[in-house]
C-alpha cells in the first residue's frame, strides 16, 4: 500500500466545487451535525468522497465561506491541514470558545507565545522524562489491582475507576504531591466535566453568540460553570502552596520559574492558574477515557483478551513488539480522543483537489480515517495485531492525539500510564465486560456517556504469576 492511496470512485475531478448534501434550507446541515455529528460525517464521506462540504445556514442569500465546513478524511489532506500552520490556522468558533473558558494557555495560544510556551513545557514531557514515572505508575497500578481482589463477582465502573486513579497520579506526576487531589476536588471534576462538554458545545453551535458579558441565561451558565472551575484549580494550587513541595522539575514549578527572554518578566498568576487546569482537566479526562476504551474491548472480546493477558504477564517489550501497547493503539483507533479537529483557511487553497476559499472551516477528522478501509482492512474490527511488526500506512492515517507540531504535548505520558494499568489488571484478572457497546459523548474530547460495567474474575495465581 503506498503512502498516497487514490481518491474512492465517484470523486469529483480536480478543481470541481466540494460535494456534500444539501441539507434543508434554513440551516442547512447544522441540526444534523449537532443531533449525530459522527454519524453525519460517516454518511458524507461515505457517498462524496474524501472532502465534503456541508452548509451550515441559509440556502439564499450569501454562501461565503463562512457558512460552509469542509470535512477531510484522506491521510494527505490531513497531513496538510495539521502541518501547514500558516495556511490553516485554530481560529475556529470551538477554539474561540475554549479560550474564553480556560484563558491563555499552550492549547489556546497562536505564534510566538505558544511557541516560547512550547519550549519551556516541553522538557516535561519528552520520552525519557516520561519514563521517570514508571515505578510510581506501577505502585499506583498495583495498588488499584489490590484494591479489587476481593471483590469477587461484583460489578466495577471502570469509568469511575480509571479517573480516579488518573487523578490520584496526576497529583504526583504534574503536580509533584501525592494525596494533592483529594475527594472534595475529584467529586467536582466528576460533576464539572460532562458539563464542560455540553457547554462549549452549546455556545460553540449558537447562531448568535453574544460576548460573555452580555447577561444572557446562557452566558450567565456559561461563566457560573467558568468560575468553578478556577476555584476547583485555585484550591489545588493553594494546598500545593500550604504543603510547600515541587520544584523546577514538575508543571507548577516550571511555570513559576519561567521568564520572558525579552524583559525577564514572570508569567502572571492567572496564566499558571490557567494552564494548571488545562493540564490537570486533559489528564483526568484523555487518559482515563483511553484506559476505559482498551478495557472495554478487551472484556468483550475473551480470545484476544488472553493473548494481550499472556504478553501483559511478561516483560515489556519495545513499542513495536508489545500486545498491550498495541491493544492501546487499536482502542485508540478505534475511540480517539482527538476525533475531529477545527481550523481556519486564511488563504485560497485546495484539499483532494477541490478549491477551498479563504475563511472557509476546515474539519480534518480523525474518527473517519482511522475507519477508512483503504488503510485499515474490516475496521470496525477490534484487533491489536494491526500495531505489531511493520505496516505501510501513511503517517496521518493514524492520528489519535493530532499531528504536526500541535500534537498533544502529554501523549506519552497517556500511553505509560495506560499500557502500565492494562498490564497490571491483565495479571491479575479476567475481565467480562456487561455492555454490548460503549456509548460515547463526542463533545470536547471523545467520552464514554456513562457508567462502563466490568467483571473482574481473579486469575490463578500460578497464571498471574507466570
Amino acid at each position: 500500500m503506498s503512502a498516497t492511496l487514490p481518491r474512492p470512485r465517484g470523486a469529483s475531478a480536480p478543481g470541481t466545487a466540494i460535494p456534500g448534501p444539501a441539507g434543508n434550507r434554513l440551516l442547512g446541515s447544522a441540526l444534523a451535525l449537532r443531533g449525530d455529528l459522527l454519524g453525519t460525517l460517516q454518511e458524507g464521506f461515505a457517498r462524496h468522497g474524501d472532502v465534503v462540504a456541508y452548509r451550515v445556514g441559509p440556502a439564499r442569500g450569501p454562501r461565503g465561506p463562512q457558512r460552509t465546513i469542509v470535512a477531510v478524511r484522506h491521510p494527505d489532506d490531513l497531513r496538510r491541514v495539521m502541518v501547514e500552520t500558516d495556511v490553516f490556522v485554530r481560529r475556529t468558533p470551538s477554539h474561540d470558545v475554549v479560550r474564553e473558558l480556560f484563558g491563555e494557555t499552550i492549547v489556546t495560544m497562536e505564534g510566538e507565545r505558544w511557541r516560547r510556551q512550547k519550549r519551556m513545557l516541553q522538557p516535561l514531557f519528552t520520552r525519557r522524562h516520561v519514563a521517570r514515572y514508571a515505578g510510581l505508575l506501577e505502585t499506583e497500578a498495583d495498588r488499584v489491582a489490590e484494591r479489587w481482589r476481593d471483590l469477587g463477582a461484583q460489578e466495577v465502573d471502570i469509568m469511575q475507576a480509571m479517573e480516579q486513579h488518573a487523578l490520584r497520579v496526576l497529583g504526583q506526576t504534574i503536580f509533584a504531591q501525592e494525596d494533592l487531589i483529594d475527594d472534595v476536588t475529584a467529586a467536582a471534576l466528576e460533576r464539572l466535566v460532562p458539563r464542560l462538554g455540553e457547554q462549549v458545545a452549546e455556545r460553540v453551535t449558537q447562531a448568535l453568540r453574544l460576548p460573555l458579558h452580555v447577561p444572557t441565561p446562557r452566558n450567565r451558565r456559561f461563566r457560573a460553570l467558568r468560575a468553578e472551575l478556577r476555584e476547583t484549580i485555585e484550591r489545588v494550587l493553594a494546598q500545593r502552596a500550604r504543603a510547600g513541595r515541587g520544584g523546577a522539575g514538575d508543571l507548577l514549578g516550571r511555570l513559576r520559574d519561567a521568564r520572558d527572554p525579552q524583559d525577564g518578566a514572570a508569567l502572571p498568576q492567572r496564566e499558571v492558574r490557567d494552564e494548571a487546569l488545562m493540564f490537570m482537566l486533559a489528564g483526568y479526562t484523555t487518559t482515563a477515557d483511553v484506559m476505559i476504551a482498551a478495557l472495554h474491548l478487551l472484556g468483550s472480546h475473551p480470545d484476544l483478551q488472553e493473548r494481550v493477558a499472556a504478553s501483559a504477564r511478561g516483560p515489556a517489550g519495545g513499542d513495536d513488539d508489545d500486545l498491550v501497547h498495541a491493544t492501546l493503539r487499536e482502542a485508540m483507533r478505534l475511540y480517539p480522543p482527538s476525533y475531529a479537529l477545527g481550523r481556519r483557511a486564511m488563504a485560497d487553497t485546495e484539499l483532494g483537489g477541490h478549491p477551498v476559499p479563504a475563511g472557509s472551516l476546515v474539519l480534518v477528522v480523525p474518527w473517519a480515517t482511522h475507519r477508512d478501509p483503504r488503510f485499515w482492512p474490516d475496521p470496525e474490527r477490534f484487533d491489536p495485531l494491526r500495531f505489531v511488526g511493520e505496516h505501510d500506512r501513511p503517517p496521518f492515517a493514524y492520528m489519535p492525539f493530532g499531528g504536526g507540531a500541535r500534537a498533544c504535548i502529554g501523549r506519552h505520558v497517556a500511553m505509560l500510564e495506560s499500557t502500565t494499568m492494562v498490564r497490571a489488571l491483565l495479571r491479575r484478572y479476567r475481565i467480562e465486560s456487561l455492555d454490548a457497546t460503549l456509548p460515547l459523548s463526542p463533545l470536547m474530547s471523545m467520552r464514554p456517556l456513562g457508567p462502563v460495567r466490568v467483571r473482574l474474575h481473579p486469575r490463578e495465581p500460578a497464571a498471574a504469576a507466570a
